[in-house]
């Protein structure tokens, strides 16, 4: 999910057609753009990882918030996952993500707990696995990835969701852009480690070349140049940022993508190569109905 490139283009800090968010938006799918250029809002995606990454960087216990949404009568059967997650990473240690495999039996609501706690499971989306999907996060993702940004756990150190500022010299205002930062204290040193959420590994070069450049939307510079890292959210992977977008060729790209935004073409790339994708999109209401992709998406074709 592109959650993070949603709230930016909803952020109304940030200008419509702004070319930083215009190339970015082009890049993820062309038809997007045209319906955010064209002054539609998109409908932010409910994102289950990224919510619970918001919940336990805000305070409070798993329990707490799960009570919060209105899951207490099915306390057990998360903790029971929880605790068969457990086994089973002892059980195959060189495994990542062991629980990912098809010999984990995978977590269940029986039906009549799925309808007594129908209000919960629309505050999470609409969707009952997405509770699993944010207990997994909580309980697990979030320690493995901490574990690849080398983040001891003894140590001091913050997880908040920060807004930073994205700018290049063409443009004229930055572009406020949310993303995970973890703070540590190293010694009487602060470091900083910026987190991007993709999946399969996969790095898009210009939204991580553009983070790499970004700067705290304060007047204090950051106290170390931060290293950006991607984050899987399937397999709780952490790597550092494999740039292959030189940093000189950057400006350029935006411009020529943004050029692209504003003039076209716009295919909708996603429809055509990667539909699941358009499940995840702001923009589904707009370029689908009764499963059909809209004329205006297609015009262009």
């Amino acid at each position: 999910m592109f959650t993070d490139l949603f709230l930016a283009l909803l952020n109304k800090n940030n200008a419509r057609g702004h070319p930083i968010l215009s190339a970015m938006l082009y890049v993820f799918c062309p038809a997007a753009t045209r319906w955010w250029q064209a002054g539609a809002d998109p409908v932010l995606p409910f994102d289950p990882v990224w919510q619970s990454l918001q919940d336990l960087s805000s305070g409070g216990t798993l329990r707490d918030h799960l009570t919060h949404y209105g899951f207490d009568g099915v306390m057990e059967e998360v903790k029971e996952y929880i605790e068969r997650v457990r086994t089973y990473r002892s059980q195959h240690p060189l495994i990542q993500a062991s629980e990912l495999t098809p010999q984990f039996t995978k977590p269940k609501i029986e039906l009549p707990n799925r309808f007594g706690s129908q209000n919960a499971i629309n505050n999470l989306g609409g969707d009952w696995r997405n509770l699993f999907i944010y207990v997994r996060a909580w309980a697990y993702l979030a320690h493995d990835w901490r574990e690849g940004l080398n983040v001891d756990s003894t140590s001091g150190y913050i997880l908040k969701n920060e807004r930073v500022s994205l700018i290049l010299p063409f443009t004229r205002l930055p572009v406020q852009f949310d993303t995970w930062i973890w703070r540590l204290q190293i010694g009487h040193v602060m470091e900083t480690k910026i987190g991007l959420l993709v999946s399969n590994m996969e790095q898009d070069q210009l939204r991580f070349s553009l983070l790499g450049k970004c700067s705290p939307t304060g007047d204090q510079p950051w106290p170390n140049t931060p290293a950006i890292f991607a984050l899987d959210r399937e397999s709780g992977e952490a790597k550092v940022f494999d740039q292959t977008l030189p940093d000189r060729e950057l400006e350029r790209v935006v411009e020529s993508l943004s050029n692209l935004a504003r003039k076209g073409p716009h295919h909708p790339l996603n429809a055509l190569r990667q539909p699941s994708t358009c499940k995840k999109c702001g923009y589904q209401n707009q370029c689908f109905k009764r499963n059909i992709i809209s004329p205006f998406a297609l015009k262009d074709l």
